[in-house]
């Protein structure tokens, strides 16, 4: 008996070499498998960084025409509050003469009617 269990013994070593085999294809596979996977993410990642750049870019450019025209836009509010000002004074010397010439063209009648 003790011969026998011997026999088995030297069986099992080929056996476990062909487990052992499987387990490295196996591990292999997946190995290859995670790398490309991994390249294709790393090939996404860069892609979106290129976009997060340009987008970036586009985004300081936006933000510059913004500015430029919030100073337009300041400056058309300064001018058009300088015209209503000029305007208005403009009126109320218009006012003025007017009723002072109302003033002075009706002086002769109040006179007159006394």
């Amino acid at each position: 008996m003790g011969l026998g269990t011997g026999r088995r013994g030297m069986k099992s070593p080929p056996l476990l070499i062909a487990v052992l085999l499987a387990c490295v294809f196996v591990l292999g596979i997946n190995y290859w498998i995670t790398s490309s996977r991994c390249v294709e993410l790393q090939n996404r990642v860069m892609e979106l960084e290129g976009r997060v750049r340009r987008a970036a870019a586009e985004r300081g450019a936006v933000e510059m025409k913004k500015n430029e025209y919030e100073d337009m836009l300041a400056k058309q509010k300064k001018q058009i509050d300088t015209i209503q000002s000029l305007h208005s004074s403009q009126m109320q010397n218009v006012h003025s003469q007017c009723n002072s010439e109302k003033v002075r063209h009706s002086a002769p009648f109040l006179f007159a009617v006394k």
